[in-house]
């Protein structure tokens, strides 16, 4: 009974430290919503098409984005997404001290501890 006891708690804990704060709360994706004001403009996300005159779509927070909108007849207009630090990482801190569901689940594993600061974008070609 003894050793089945201590198997279901290192198993607990290891479970636990195995998921950071940040991905269990806000998981390693955003959905995004992106339009435009300018009818027949088409919208990308690094380069890959998301839709003509609105689109959504999810972002992996681990990597970086530059939103298009492209018309033609007019001037693409480019934007990054920019991100900012999930403060709900933080919490790591009290399930393992951070060591492993800060720096290597939210950190280096999923980029929770990233979180982009829009989750909706208007971005018009420049026409003339």
């Amino acid at each position: 009974m003894k050793k089945l006891f201590s198997t279901l708690m290192a198993v607990t804990l290891v479970s636990i430290s195995m998921t950071g704060c940040a991905t269990m709360f806000h998981g390693s994706t955003q959905q995004i919503a992106i339009r435009s004001n300018v009818p027949g403009t088409e919208l990308f996300a690094n380069e890959a098409y998301i839709g003509k005159d609105n689109g959504v779509t999810v972002f992996q927070k681990n990597k970086n984005y530059v939103l298009t909108a492209r018309k033609a007849g007019c001037t693409d207009n480019s934007l990054p997404a920019s991100k900012s630090f999930d403060a709900t990482t933080l919490l790591g801190v009290f399930i393992d001290w951070g060591l492993i569901s800060i720096l290597m689940v939210d950190g280096a594993g999923t980029g929770a501890w990233n979180q982009f600061d829009q989750t909706s974008y208007v971005l018009d070609p420049h026409c003339n």
